[in-house]
């Protein structure tokens, strides 16, 4: 079947399934969920909605200028039923909606009372709390209120890698459970929109170095992993390992994780010993799995054989440790440390890019696709346009054309009170051209600007 038969025929398939979900509604405004109409009306709208999702992980349904639309498809033509779901989207300020692969049917009743606004939820301003407690896990929506949410998941998961390390300090049981309900509320963001996740992951902060680092890595490593068509179990695995990849290090003393120099010979075994401790730490915890396990012992491992620690003859490490292996390398890169100055997000990314070219460093496929992920000039970078205005890039759309950037000093070098984000895709009418346009990279440092605190804030 041709891409575009396909196009159509999800398309109908979509239709069809705007008008289960209408018909499914109006039963339930006046029958019980267990009512013969009700249930008939579910068993269709689910049926449907198995087909929408055939063998992908999940489906996104988004309205954009009114217009309904399926994984990118658009659906132009106009009925009851599609215009009733566009007006309710509105109304309940949702964006869009990402329905996963394990969606029960049981799940139905109580998102579709959260859709058409029953007296419980019209009440609420937090859709995604009452999907929580109605325990409808396979639904995510983004609506007015997400990008709070996502920041609140990235200060959650460093006060969860935090707990985790000062419980080795103390000899404590570690919580693994709690860093997961972590890492599955940052892969929960990023399945609905990694933009805002991403943005936070350019929060550096020195003195708390492996809380941040941690919690970076992690959300890279699981916006890279998404990218690549993981599913959700391996996401979890692969974000649990990106949040961990480092707790070895809390065996290897202060002196030589922040000695400003060159490391000694002895300096550096020590150094390399942490991925082993950190598998060896983790070894038979209750909720972690073998293969998060195994990535952290093998993130720091190559393809071609070098890193450390050494290969099994015969072996290879695992593809998800090159997922965190390339959130590790981009992250370290940009982050000012004793031993080194950071480099901008382009620096690193070209840097990544000759160790695959020159020494096969990384997996040259998967690379593409993370340069990609990340943009031309990568979610975070701060940029000057030709408008002398100065920002930071905050993100694509999904053709990956010309970002988003937040502009926080004007064309006379002052800072704005309130940053303002403009789409540098906007284009004059009359002449066709873009309104702005990138010109240069610009240090954040040398402008005397505290990207932390912008991005916290």
């Amino acid at each position: 079947m041709s891409t575009l038969q396909n196009e159509k025929k999800l398309k109908n398939s979509f239709i069809e399934a705007l008008k289960y979900l209408s018909a499914a509604i109006s039963s339930l405004k006046l029958y019980s969920p267990s009512h013969p109409s009700v249930t008939k009306s579910l068993d269709d709208l689910f049926r449907i909605i198995q087909t929408l999702i055939g063998d992908k992980n999940r489906i996104v349904i988004a309205v954009t200028r009114n217009i309904p639309i399926l994984d990118g498809i658009p659906v132009y033509e106009s009925d009851v039923s599609t215009t009733s779901f566009v007006k309710m989207m509105q109304q309940r300020g949702i964006e869009l909606i990402i329905i996963k692969s394990g969606l029960k049917q049981e799940e139905l009743v109580p998102f579709l009372n959260i859709l058409r606004g029953d007296k419980q939820t019209l009440t609420s301003d937090n859709l995604t709390l009452l999907l929580e407690q109605n325990r409808v896990k396979n639904i995510l929506i983004k609506d007015v209120n997400f990008n709070e949410r996502a920041k609140e998941a990235y200060f959650d998961a460093i006060g969860s890698i935090r707990e985790v390390l000062d419980d080795v300090h103390q000899g404590n049981v570690l919580n693994i459970f709690e860093s997961k309900r972590s890492v599955k509320g940052m892969i929960n963001s990023i399945l609905v929109d990694k933009n805002i996740l991403l943005s936070l992951s350019m929060i550096k902060n020195f003195d708390d170095y492996l809380f941040s680092h941690s919690v970076n890595v992690c959300i890279l490593a699981i916006s890279l992993a998404e990218e690549l068509n993981y599913g959700e179990d391996e996401l979890t695995d692969i974000g649990m390992a990106g949040l961990l990849h480092d707790i070895g290090k809390i065996r290897t003393s202060l002196e030589v994780l922040q000695k400003p120099g060159k490391l000694t010979e002895e300096e550096w075994k020590l150094m390399r010993q942490h991925p082993k401790f950190g598998a060896d730490m983790l070894a038979d915890r209750e909720g972690l799995s073998e293969k998060t396990i195994r990535i952290v012992l093998e993130h720091h491992m190559r393809p071609n054989g070098k890193g450390y620690p050494e290969h099994e003859p015969g072996g290879e490490p695992l593809v998800q440790s090159q997922i965190v292996a390339i959130a590790d390398t981009y992250d370290a890169a940009t982050t000012i440390r004793p031993y080194q100055k950071p480099l901008s997000c382009t620096g690193a990314i070209k840097l990544m890019r000759q160790m695959s070219r020159e020494t096969n460093d990384f997996d040259r496929t998967m690379l593409a696709t993370f340069e990609k992920m990340m943009g031309g000039y990568p979610i975070g970078t701060t940029v000057r346009l030709d408008t002398n205005e100065i920002g930071y890039v905050t993100r694509y759309g999904s053709k990956k054309e010309a970002p988003m950037v937040k502009i926080i000093l004007d064309k006379e070098g002052q800072r704005l009170d309130e940053p303002k984000e403009v789409d540098l895709n906007e284009r004059d009418m009359e002449t066709g051209k873009p309104y702005r346009n990138i010109i240069a990279e610009v240090d954040p440092i040398a402008r005397n600007l505290d990207f932390n605190q912008i991005l916290e804030s």
